[in-house]
């Protein structure tokens, strides 16, 4: 569901995916508006989820997981309850920090940070299993982050 939102609201959604710990004096003089209506605007925009998280954000090198991987994901078998259950599964991993379903060859694609490279073998021997429905797995490892962002940017 797409929510209708007007300029205040996308420029208060800007300043906070920029920073979500601003002020809301600080916002409201931002968007010029009072700290009431930006207090009003924000709890809005959470309470209908557009705003559905409020995050730090972690460098993933400089708390000790220096592996990052993008891995597809071809299923066994393609029906509902066991593309849900292997939802359920990544949902439930703490190194997977995303999981899409995708079209194409593959069925999923994920984000997955590992401390190193044996931390991400155990991984994949564990959890990209038959057992879990998994026919084949691809990994494509991060050589260089040139942007990494959750940012979007509203106009």
């Amino acid at each position: 569901m797409t929510h209708q939102l007007d300029d205040t609201d996308k420029a208060i959604l800007n300043l906070l995916q920029d920073d979500v710990t601003l002020p809301l004096k600080v916002i409201a003089e931002k968007v010029h508006v009072s700290v009431a209506t930006a207090q009003r605007r924000v709890q809005h925009l959470i309470e209908t989820g557009v705003i559905s998280k409020q995050v730090a954000i972690v460098d993933p090198t400089k708390v000790g997981y220096g592996l990052t991987a993008f891995v597809m994901i071809e299923m066994e078998r393609s029906n509902t309850s066991m593309q849900h259950r292997f939802e359920r599964l990544m949902h439930d991993q703490p190194q997977v920090m995303s999981c899409y379903e995708v079209s194409g060859d593959f069925d999923f694609l994920l984000v997955v940070n590992a401390k190193n490279m044996s931390d991400y073998h155990r991984f994949t021997r564990d959890t990209l299993t038959y057992e879990n429905n998994v026919r084949n797995f691809k990994s494509q490892f991060v050589m260089n982050f040139t942007k990494s962002g959750t940012k979007i940017t509203l106009d």
